[in-house]
Parts: C-alpha cells; sequence; structure tokens
C-alpha cells in the first residue's frame, strides 16, 4: 500500500508542479501587463523607454509593452526553473530518499547541476535587470564588452538568458547577460522635453541656461536626473519660445514643471 501510495504522489506531482508554474507565469504576464497600463497613466521612471533612433511615437507604446512581455517571460523562466527544482526535490523526498545526500553521493555529476543552476539563474536575473533598466533592445547598435574585448554589432536576439549580436562582417556573437560587462549603445537618444518659456525672458537666460539645469539635477524631485548640455529652442509669433530640455531619462510632468521654474526663476 505504501508503494502504491507513493506512486500515486509521484503521478500527481507532475500535473501539480505543471499548474503552478503555469499560475505563475500568467500571474507574472498579468501583473506587467497591469503594470504598463498604469505606466501610460502615470509613468514612473523605469518604466520609461527611451527612444531609438528611427523611431516613431507609435514605436514607442509598441516596444514599451514588448519590453514588459519580455521581462515578464525572463521571470516565468526564472519561476520555472525554481519549481522544477523544488519537483525534484519534493520527489526524492517522497521516495524516502535524502536529497542533500543524494546530490552530494553523484559526485561531479551533482556538481555540475549545481554549477550550470547557478548560471542559468544568474543569467536569467541579469538579462531581467538589463530589460527594466532598459540598458539594450533587439534592433540596437551596441558595443558589447566582455573580458576585455569589444564587440561591434546589431543585437538580432535578446534571449531569456543570453543576446546574439550580428557584427559589421556578418559573424553571429553570442554571450549570456551575466558575462557582458559593460554595453556601448549608439542606438538610444536621450529623453526629450519641450518647455513653453516666454520669449523675453529666455532671451535673458539663454546663456546661463545650462549652468541652471546643472543646478537643478540637485534639486529635490530632481535627483537623480541628468541634464544634456545642448539645448534647442525655437520662437513662435505668439511670444512663446519651445526649449527642448534633453536627459537621462524621461521627465513627469511634475518634474517638467520644476524644470521650467528653475529656468525661469534660479533662486
Amino acid at each position: 500500500m505504501s508503494g502504491f501510495t507513493t506512486i500515486i504522489q509521484l503521478i500527481l506531482l507532475v500535473p501539480a508542479a505543471i499548474l503552478i508554474a503555469w499560475c505563475a507565469r500568467f500571474t507574472i504576464k498579468a501583473m506587467t501587463r497591469r503594470a504598463v497600463r498604469r505606466a501610460q497613466i502615470r509613468p514612473g521612471t523605469w518604466r520609461g523607454r527611451l527612444r531609438r533612433l528611427n523611431d516613431i511615437d507609435s514605436d514607442v507604446e509598441v516596444r514599451r509593452r514588448q519590453r514588459a512581455d519580455a521581462a515578464a517571460r525572463m521571470l516565468g523562466h526564472l519561476v520555472t526553473v525554481l519549481v522544477v527544482a523544488g519537483s525534484v526535490l519534493l520527489a526524492l523526498h517522497i521516495v524516502g530518499v535524502d536529497p542533500v545526500y543524494a546530490i552530494s553521493s553523484a559526485g561531479f555529476i551533482g556538481v555540475a547541476i549545481a554549477l550550470s543552476g547557478q548560471d542559468i539563474i544568474k543569467n536569467l536575473l541579469a538579462g531581467t535587470m538589463a530589460l527594466l533598466e532598459d540598458r539594450y533592445a533587439v534592433g540596437d547598435q551596441v558595443t558589447v564588452t566582455m573580458s576585455g574585448n569589444e564587440i561591434n554589432g546589431t543585437i538580432d536576439l535578446m534571449g531569456a538568458a543570453s543576446i546574439r549580436v550580428r557584427t559589421e562582417a556578418g559573424a553571429t556573437w553570442h554571450a549570456g547577460h551575466a558575462a557582458i560587462d559593460s554595453v556601448t549603445n549608439f542606438s538610444q537618444l536621450a529623453a526629450s522635453s519641450d518647455l513653453a518659456i516666454p520669449t523675453a525672458h529666455w532671451n535673458d537666460v539663454e546663456d546661463d541656461a545650462s549652468r541652471r539645469l546643472t543646478t537643478a539635477s540637485n534639486d529635490v524631485g530632481l535627483t537623480g536626473v541628468v541634464f544634456l548640455p545642448d539645448l534647442a529652442s525655437q520662437e513662435h509669433p505668439t511670444g512663446v519660445t519651445t526649449v527642448t530640455v534633453r536627459s537621462n531619462r524621461p521627465l513627469t510632468d511634475q518634474q517638467k514643471q520644476l524644470v521650467q521654474d528653475r529656468l525661469v526663476d534660479p533662486t
């Protein structure tokens, strides 16, 4: 009877593990898409995606959703790995085998499984962070540095654990997310914000505007925002000048107002 019960438990363990992994991945995907919908109403810092060369307005939202779905898939893969590992340990416990003893008795096989599992999780986490921080994406022209070597090319595949770069010579180069030391992205454009300032006032502060922006980076509400020195302006017949401010990340409406106030009145 005990042997029959053990077999039943092992048989039930497989669909239970599949169901748990599926529910977890479905929940992660639903929560991520909800975060994207909320970001469209109240944009946050990490949710904002920097524009790329040749992007049009419709591409920004499409790629934001693609980025969210990709992050959800990566987190789903990580959960699946954890569920499978937990199921294996539970199966060993059901048949009366100490999981620690079984793994240690396997010798180099156990070590290989432990190391490979560690590398998989490390690459999944690094890839997820790369997506959330918008370091690179498919189609970006990049220079990837790994162990002192630089690879120039275009990212044509961003997987859960690795990226694939097509070099200018036509070669294909693969690397795990965790193995990448740094990335220089030539496709990302600085976030731009248009501010409306009275023309007469802008003519008075134009020469001092870059210094005022540098000072504004230390203001409460703008901490972490880095402004690029080059400003573009366009005067309109209505007596208003549109000033384009470029920064390291998209500004919220509140931050735009703070920058506008700083340009108008530095005190």
